[in-house]
């Protein structure tokens, strides 16, 4: 019995080496290669795309020319008439609000207001299908005296709440950027020098230094430029500090070749 099964292994050895192993692959016999046909490679190597750019830009800021843009308007969604508040309702709701016990000390003696929107119902994710239905609006202030923003949220029958938002900034307002030309305009540096020109603002953070922080850091501070125009080149610029009401610096831009 004993000799039958040690054939038995011997002939399976042998009848496992008898297969080519050139022939197999680790994962057992390989397939025959695919037949491919061969292109023939074209007489002239095509040229590459070259990048074009337009002469509409300055001298320095060349603006490449899109392949396949068009020049049609690009479709954009509908605003809903609906949501939009009105010139005369932001005015009711700033009365309310501005007029509230509550409201008052949270603003301080100086502030600005810096925008109004409708919000939906709670719970609800819309494009404005329902904020006309629950007649609640958000009313964002900045109060400088105490370098604060505040949120309030009122119906036309009063205010609903009233919240600091503490280390937030909002975009600017109108407010802060009409406060900010003033103090320009009044300033040694500009006096005289922009009255016939157009001003212009955007919200700034100064950074945080590690010795020594930017003047106006974690203050409410605004950067006023004054141009011929809406679209020309700066020709003066201001740093206002709004929180405390002042230039921090103020010069002319040099010219642009």
């Amino acid at each position: 019995m004993r000799q039958a099964f040690v054939l038995c292994m011997v002939v399976g050895i042998g009848s496992g080496c008898t297969l080519d192993a050139g022939s197999r692959g680790p994962f057992g016999p390989e397939d025959p290669e695919t037949a491919a046909q061969k292109a023939k490679l074209p007489e002239e190597v095509p040229s590459p795309h070259s990048l074009q750019f337009t002469g509409e830009e300055t001298a320095g800021h060349h603006k490449p020319k899109m392949v396949g843009v068009s020049g049609e308007t690009a479709v954009k969604r509908a605003v809903n008439e609906s949501v939009v508040l009105t010139a005369d309702e932001v005015a009711t709701f700033r009365t309310v609000a501005e007029n509230d016990r509550g409201v008052i000390p949270q603003l301080g003696s100086r502030w600005a207001f810096i925008d109004a929107d409708r919000i939906p119902p709670d719970g609800k994710i819309t494009f404005g299908c329902c904020r006309q239905t629950t007649g609640l609006v958000r009313l964002v202030y900045y109060s400088y005296s105490q370098n604060v923003a505040v949120e309030v949220r009122v119906k036309k029958s009063g205010v609903l709440s009233v919240d600091r938002r503490d280390g937030y900034q909002p975009p600017e307002g109108q407010q802060d950027v009409q406060r900010g030309i003033e103090l320009a305009k009044a300033d040694p540096r500009l006096v005289g020098k922009v009255d016939q020109l157009q001003g212009h603002g955007l919200l700034m953070q100064p950074d945080q230094g590690f010795f020594r922080n930017d003047p106006g850091y974690g203050h409410r501070t605004i950067w006023i430029t004054f141009s011929e125009g809406q679209g020309g080149d700066p020709k003066f610029w201001a740093v206002i500090d709004l929180t405390e009401d002042k230039v921090l610096e103020a010069g002319e831009e040099p010219p642009r070749s």
